[in-house]
């Protein structure tokens, strides 16, 4: 092999090798292919299926019986209202409840119109002035939930919460509870797997799984089938009643909007606090309360910022507002619920109500108002611009003007099923009873006939 040949040869290999350097030094600097990505979505409305709505049964009293200090009596039957948007009525079934006998807990079912939802409400209102139960009370028929929270109640002297959960499915369920107190949370014994039987609703006392806890939050984990779940709770101050209430669940969010909080004359001069507001997050946090004026303007107090331990409620003090309707918005940087007492004064005669948040509100939605003493729809417009309400029932309607950041209300002459038309805007909403002896209030929630989206990946 000739000189020549060698050193060509050598030099075709010292090229060869520098493009394999470069094409490494290379492949640092280009883009290498990506294999994967995110997978192609697609939001699918499915078709409506038949609307379930399930109320409170009768009032229960507890221990009325000297030979049964923890059984369950039938107090006072509830005043139903319901209806849809639709020709007719929709059609109502009873759940038995569990040891009490002779109760029937109203269940209503709508059926779709073809593939059209049937938007349907219903709602109950309580009286009574019995020696251990006296006062007004309201709550909303609602759907049922695999989720629920309650954010209310005690159990110190005088006062009594019952646990009412509905099974309105044809399907057998199994609920756990989850109790927050003083030392966070905790699942009492046997409160792991207890059976909600398909068409009927189970009374707990709240004594019984909260015992020791002043200011308790409590968790519904359903298994199996949905729940609804309320708390009903009821006060009496030596030998006194002082209000009756029956508080819906309410499900977290890092922003809570609790509309129309009525304060009457006689809180308003009360030397003691008729007002707080309980609030629970199951991570550290920190929370602002802000309590807002009817129509608008300044804030009627300081906000006040706080600092959540997780799994520890805590109780915020509002008391000592001027007579009027407010709001109370909570913005938390967690995820939290939120609920306010509040009541008419601590008297004889005397209520207090739990007033829930409210959901926000995009789209039409049917509420139900049951008898009660002055009636009002409060609704809360947090967005940046004024916004026009409107309300309908039938052929009659009616406007709201509600101010950016405000809220305002009006006043709902008669029971029946109204349907709230945001106007493009999201609000939240509520109605509110009041009267110098009754307070009560509802949240109104999303139309439980409109289907979900499906997120679905071809």
């Amino acid at each position: 092999m000739s000189r020549a040949t060698v050193s060509a040869r050598i030099g075709i290999g010292a090229v060869v090798s520098a493009a394999a350097v470069a094409a490494a030094l290379g492949a640092g600097v280009v883009p290498w292919p990506v294999v994967g990505g995110e997978a192609p979505a697609v939001d699918v409305a499915p078709a409506p299926a038949e609307t379930v709505l399930a109320c409170d049964g009768p009032l229960l009293a507890l221990g009325r019986s000297a030979e049964d200090a923890g059984g369950l009596t039938a107090a006072a039957d509830p005043r139903v209202v319901s209806g849809s948007t639709a020709d007719g009525e929709p059609e109502r079934v009873d759940l038995t409840v569990a040891g009490v006998d002779g109760a029937a807990v109203p269940v209503f079912r709508q059926s779709p119109d073809g593939r059209e939802a049937v938007p349907v409400a219903a709602a109950s209102s309580f009286e009574t002035d019995d020696l251990d139960l006296g006062g007004f009370a309201a709550s909303e028929c609602r759907r049922p939930l695999m989720e629920s929270w309650i954010v209310g109640g005690d159990v110190t002297t005088g006062s009594t919460g019952i646990l009412l959960i509905a099974n309105p499915t044809d399907v057998n369920a199994v609920v756990a509870l989850d109790v927050f107190g003083v030392d966070g949370r905790r699942t009492p014994v046997g409160s792991d797997a207890i059976a909600i039987p398909a068409g009927e609703q189970v009374a707990i006392p709240l004594a019984g799984i909260a015992e020791g806890e002043e200011a308790p939050s409590v968790r519904v984990t359903a298994d199996g089938a949905p729940v609804r779940v309320t708390l009903q709770s009821s006060l009496v101050r030596t030998l006194e009643p002082g209000g009756i209430d029956l508080q819906p669940s309410v499900a977290p969010a890092p922003v809570q909007a609790i509309p129309g909080i009525s304060v009457t004359r006689e809180a308003s001069e009360s030397e003691n606090s008729a007002g707080l507001v309980r609030l629970l997050s199951t991570s550290d946090a920190t929370a602002t309360v802000t309590v807002l004026p009817e129509g608008g303007g300044s804030p009627a107090r300081a906000p006040e910022q706080v600092a959540l331990t997780a799994d520890q409620p805590m109780s915020v003090d509002i008391g000592g507002l001027p007579e009027g309707r407010y709001t109370v918005l909570v913005e938390s940087d967690q995820p939290l619920v939120a609920a306010a007492w509040q009541a008419t004064g601590f008297g004889a005669g005397s209520d207090y109500a739990w007033y829930a948040a409210a959901p926000a509100l995009d789209a039409p939605t049917a509420f139900a108002v049951p008898d009660g003493p002055g009636a009002r729809l409060s609704v809360y417009n947090p967005g940046d611009e004024d916004t026009a309400v409107s309300i309908t029932r039938g052929d009659e309607s009616q406007t709201v003007e509600v101010p950016a950041g405000g809220f305002a209300s009006v006043e709902l002459a008669e029971a029946g099923v109204f349907v709230l038309d945001p106007g493009g805007s999201a609000v939240h909403a509520s109605v509110g009873f009041e009267s110098g002896s009754a307070l009560a209030g509802l949240p109104v929630e999303r139309d439980a006939a409109a289907p979900q989206d499906v997120r679905v990946y071809p």
